[in-house]
């Protein structure tokens, strides 16, 4: 076939001079496959992972705690928090860092949402730490799904039933409803 490599380099180089676009086309095109391909490799690596126990060492042995009996705690000590309404609850993590995500409903309270969450993860630290004897912080993600809260109408006119602009109580959110962060 070419008995030579200079032969090689030699056809190479003509079939770019004759179709450069083409040539430039598909290195362009086997450049960006390559890119996302070593993207998707690396998403598939570093995904934060479910966990099904959570591991604690000690010097007799390794107590595995199920995720289940996390899940349940903290449903129980979400019962105390009347604000929030506890719709999923997942572990997360690799090695030692463990990150609980809990998503919920907030019903409304006398203090700010901010405040209320803030509580709450607090009570869920201490629940993990007291009650599981989790030596290592574990990251606690609250995500409000929905608020039920009743939200009180500021009126900036006589004329208009609502502060926004608009003024006819139209929504004029830049998000689409149903829409995550």
């Amino acid at each position: 076939m070419f008995q030579s490599i200079r032969d090689l380099i030699d056809k190479i180089g003509a079939m770019v001079s004759d179709h450069p676009f083409s040539c430039g086309f598909l290195a362009g095109l086997a450049a960006a496959f390559a890119i996302l391909f070593v993207l998707l490799l690396l998403c598939l690596i570093f995904r934060p992972r479910g966990l099904r126990c959570i591991r604690i060492p000690s010097e007799n042995g390794e107590l595995r705690i199920d995720a289940k009996a996390v899940q349940d705690a903290i449903r129980s000590l979400a019962g105390g928090f009347r604000a929030f309404d506890v719709r999923r609850i997942g572990l997360y993590g690799k090695q030692d860092a463990v990150e609980i995500r809990i998503a919920v409903d907030f019903n409304g309270g006398d203090k700010p949402v901010s405040v209320l969450a803030d509580r709450f993860r607090a009570a869920v630290a201490r629940l993990t730490t007291e009650t599981f004897g989790m030596t290592t912080p574990a990251r606690i993600h609250l995500e409000i799904l929905r608020s039920l809260a009743d939200v009180p109408v500021v009126s900036a006119d006589p004329g208009t039933s609502s502060g926004l602009p608009g003024g006819n109580g139209e929504e004029t959110s830049a998000s689409e409803p149903g829409q995550s962060c």
